[in-house]
């Protein structure tokens, strides 16, 4: 008899709790505004680990944006540093798309010209920039281009056969190349970019002096 007694106290004891809880409106109140802050706290720290991921990624893409742009700066600059008397040094660039992760050659841009290689990479709207100096005196012309834009300015393409004649030491050559250089080549990343190394040859009628320049074209 004392078991059932004790059921019944407990079960008693159960209703009353439930009917204060059920009649107190503050409790209810409480109990839902715990339920939105846990529900809020979650929401923030979603948000803070797709934040981070975003973040994550921006910066893969922008060290692979400064890669790309390195990688064909240096092969710009490396044919520059070459020096020879005899055949003038010459390569084929290809753009590397096994080490990327996240970049593609369909929403990359790569552009050359007399000074700098630049790269932009358009991604959800937005774009991402790299830029490299180039420490050779470069021109964005294959060799026709090159020498017909000599030829159509000076009346001699430069050749050693054939020097551009100057009353300045050069350095009328020297400026409308220049100038020529200064707008942007786009390059096709899906083909070779050639670079060579060429040489304009200039005289003031008693010395003649050698001006090396490096041609990027496709």
């Amino acid at each position: 008899m004392k078991k059932r007694t004790e059921v019944k106290t407990t079960i008693s004891a159960f209703s009353v709790n439930t009917k204060e809880l059920t009649g107190d409106n503050s409790a209810w109140t409480d109990l839902i505004l715990s339920k939105t802050a846990l529900v809020f706290a979650t929401v923030v720290v979603l948000a803070a680990v797709y934040s981070l991921a975003a973040s994550s990624s921006d910066i893969v893409k922008k060290n692979e944006l400064e890669v790309i742009t390195l990688d064909l700066t240096s092969n710009i600059d490396s044919i520059g540093s070459i020096h020879s008397n005899t055949d003038k040094p010459a390569t084929i660039y290809f753009f590397d798309t096994s080490s990327r992760q996240l970049i593609d050659n369909s929403k990359l841009k790569i552009s050359v010209s007399g000074e700098y290689v630049s790269s932009t990479f358009a991604d959800n709207g937005r774009n991402m920039s790299a830029v490299r100096t180039l420490s050779y005196r470069t021109l964005p012309f294959s060799p026709d281009e090159f020498r017909n834009m000599l030829n159509g300015k000076f009346a001699a393409d430069g050749n050693i056969n054939h020097p551009v004649h100057s009353l300045f030491p050069y350095t009328d050559v020297t400026d409308f190349l220049a100038i020529a250089a200064a707008d942007d080549l786009s390059l096709n990343t899906s083909k070779g970019v050639r670079i060579e190394k060429t040489s304009v040859f200039v005289t003031d009628g008693n010395e003649v002096n050698e001006l090396e320049y490096i041609l990027v074209y496709q």
